[in-house]
């Protein structure tokens, strides 16, 4: 485009039209420019701008902002509301729209500037009216509960309801102007509903009156300095001038806090009690309880459980900064074992009543550290206000939890400690029902324990080996019902593979009489019928109806001597892969009077294994069926030749692959082998070597 077709454009131009170089010197300057300010082009070019309309106050300013521009030019299409002068000194508003081109290895500034004195006279009426002494449309909007704000485009506060002024802490409207809206923003921490940080660019007059589109915005803010959280809703709408564009914009904030916070916290309580029922583990539930607390009522949260003495026994710590839980590490070094009980945890703990502080001065942490380095952590925690609630049960307190506010800069108050102390109640129920049922699986497990053999003897002659794995336990004292056993005797050794009928308490009473029932009928009886003969006759003696299946063996050095009661049939194993069934079978014990089991004689020669099982393996449960004698059969012929501990590992990992769920019932296998020659001499003796093998699924 040619210079004279620039010139018929500039000249047309409705706008004012001024070309700046770097310095800030004019180079261009249209009709309209100096209709508007009073000079003519001749007299503007190469001229200092800002001495010729750019009020004396603000011309250092002016003369920085080109230096930054010059450095990182503004954005295309920026626009500002300023302050101009004419050439006779009179002063009035221009919106300025600039342009930054770059002209080799210089830059230049276009600005488009137009008088916005009819707009500005419009805002000033407006604000005149609503604050006038009359009665009208400002006193309407005093009595409002809501708070209601007008802005303008410089983001200048033209009025402030009653109810605004008291929101935000001033005593007069002219107390809010004297801070811009961006130092107000400022004194708060400013999030969306999410989480997430807003800037002044989100709020909703702002949008508007940068031409954007605003919706309602719920914001929480809390005050940097008083620690005060708000929940507020925020719409707004736009002031036109007659030409309809935006020239100021109209916010009601409605403070939704009560109704939030009461929403927010049923919530949480649903999702506590959820959570907190999720687990019986006594660890797990303690850390679910500190954990559910973070962040959404409290920064830190400590929770902490003491015996009766006193004694701080476990403490947990959550906050979702992993780095700072290293700092807790650390502080709690610093903690004493036994608390003081005229002061904090110690004092809750004696009086079962929950404590706020709402402020921790520096004077508090300063008499509280015992050397300059624990002063230093609790400094670097950055109490702000903390709230102390009871663990009770039983009518005593057994443990405290902790709420810190810190970094989130925000206050408790009594509304927080009644919530907290809402929380812990629920927390110390969970606590407890999970403490007992810790202790009951530990007892169950101890028990469960204790009716096993501690170790699997070398018995002379043979390779033995054990698995056992019991089913998962529920909250009561849950003793599986299968069991087995070693005695030696003076006719060698016996073996006992049994499954007492039921759970908990009553089946480990019966296992414990089975099995030390054996071991007595063993001293003088070397037949295994005969044994389970005098154990049906014991059971038979016992009030209600006591059950069980057995297998008996008494092992020999050409094989075994086998009776059963009512038990899955004894499985022989060849190297081969060919498997034998023995069906020495007999009636359950505790159930018959009459014939009992029958002895059976079993050859077992040095290339095969005697297996002997409880019906969980056969009943272990898959997608479809159950595992059953054939499968059992199949993977035995598969692990066939193996050692006997390879055997049941192979065994055990086929079950777990083919099992769907949980597992239903108790699982014990016995694999044993008769040795070479070398082997027998080996094994004289009695000699314990290792722990049964046992897997408890709890």
């Amino acid at each position: 485009m040619n210079e004279d077709s620039v010139q018929a454009i500039l000249t047309a131009a409705r706008n004012a039209f001024v070309s700046l170089d770097a310095a800030g010197v004019v180079r261009e300057w249209n009709v309209r420019a100096e209709e508007l300010f009073g000079f003519a082009r001749h007299e503007a070019l190469d001229c200092d701008f800002a001495e010729l309309i750019v009020p004396p106050r603000y011309r250092e300013q002016h003369r920085a902002g080109l230096r930054r521009a010059a450095e990182a030019p503004p954005p295309v299409g920026r626009r500002l509301v300023v302050e101009a002068c004419r050439r006779d000194g009179e002063e009035f508003p221009v919106e300025v729209s600039i342009t930054s081109v770059a002209a080799g290895d210089a830059i230049e500034f276009h600005a488009w500037i137009q008088d916005v004195s009819e707009r500005a006279q419009l805002l000033t009426a407006l604000a005149a009216q609503l604050r006038g002494r009359d009665p009208g449309f400002g006193e309407i909007l005093d009595a409002l509960a809501e708070a209601v704000t007008i802005r303008d485009s410089h983001h200048h506060i033209l009025y402030a309801n009653r109810a605004a002024l008291q929101s935000m802490g001033f005593s007069s409207l002219a107390d809010m102007q004297r801070q811009p809206p961006q130092a107000i923003f400022a004194d708060y921490l400013v999030q969306d509903e999410q989480g997430r940080e807003l800037t002044m660019e989100s709020i909703p007059s702002v949008r508007l009156l940068a031409g954007e589109a605003a919706e309602p915005l719920v914001m929480r803010t809390i005050h940097r300095s008083t620690g005060e959280l708000k929940w507020e809703l925020l719409k707004a709408a736009p002031l036109h001038d007659r030409d309809g564009r935006p020239v100021a914009a109209v916010t009601i904030i409605e403070d939704i806090t009560r109704e939030r916070v009461a929403e927010l916290r049923d919530r949480f309580m649903a999702h506590a009690s959820e959570v907190l029922m999720s687990s019986l583990d006594y660890e797990e539930t303690l850390r679910n309880v500190a954990w559910l607390a973070v962040p959404e009522i409290a920064d830190w949260c400590a929770v902490e459980l003491v015996d009766e003495s006193g004694t701080r026994q476990q403490i947990v710590v959550a906050h979702r900064d992993p780095s700072k839980l290293k700092l807790a590490k650390r502080l709690r070094q610093y903690e004493p074992d036994e608390l003081r009980p005229d002061r904090g945890v110690g004092r809750v703990l004696r009086t079962g009543v929950s404590e706020i502080y709402q402020d921790i001065p520096d004077e508090v942490l300063v008499g509280v550290a015992v050397n300059e380095e624990h002063l230093s952590l609790l400094r670097e925690i950055g109490f702000r206000s903390v709230v102390i609630a009871p663990l009770r049960a039983g009518g005593r307190a057994f443990g405290v939890m902790t709420l810190v506010n810190a970094e989130s800069m925000r206050r408790f108050d009594d509304a927080d400690r009644e919530f907290a102390e809402q929380v812990a109640a629920r927390a110390a129920i969970a606590v407890e029902n999970a403490t007992l049922a810790t202790a009951r699986r530990q007892t169950a497990d101890t028990l469960q324990r204790s009716l096993l053999p501690d170790v699997v003897p070398r018995i002379e002659g043979w390779n033995v080996a054990t698995f056992y794995r019991a089913a998962p336990a529920a909250v009561e004292v849950e003793v599986g019902g299968d069991f087995y056993d070693f005695y030696r005797g003076e006719h060698g050794w016996l073996v006992l593979l049994g499954d007492v009928t039921g759970k908990g308490v009553a089946a480990a009473a019966l296992t414990s009489l089975v099995r030390h029932g054996t071991r007595f009928l063993g001293r003088y009886e070397h037949s295994p019928g005969r044994i389970l003969a005098g154990l049906n006759e014991a059971l038979r003696e016992q009030p209600g109806m006591w059950l069980c299946t057995a297998m008996c063996a008494r092992l020999q050095s050409d094989g075994a001597v086998i009776a059963s009661a009512g038990h899955p049939p004894a499985l022989i194993v060849r190297d081969d892969g060919r498997v034998r069934e023995i069906g020495a079978v007999g009636p359950i014990l505790g159930a018959w009077s009459g014939e009992g089991s029958v002895d059976r004689a079993v050859p077992i020669a040095g290339d095969e294994t005697l297996f002997l099982y409880t019906d969980g393996v056969i009943d272990a449960q898959g997608e479809h069926e159950r595992f059953g004698l054939a499968r059992l059969k199949q993977v035995l012929r598969e692990g066939a030749g193996r050692a006997p501990e390879d055997l049941l590992a192979y065994l055990e990992a086929e079950l777990e692959r083919f099992q769907v769920g949980a597992q239903a019932d108790d699982t014990a296998a016995l694999a044993l082998r008769p040795l070479s020659p070398a082997g027998r001499t080996a094994t004289a003796g009695v000699h314990p070597v290792e722990r049964v093998r046992t897997l408890p699924v709890y």
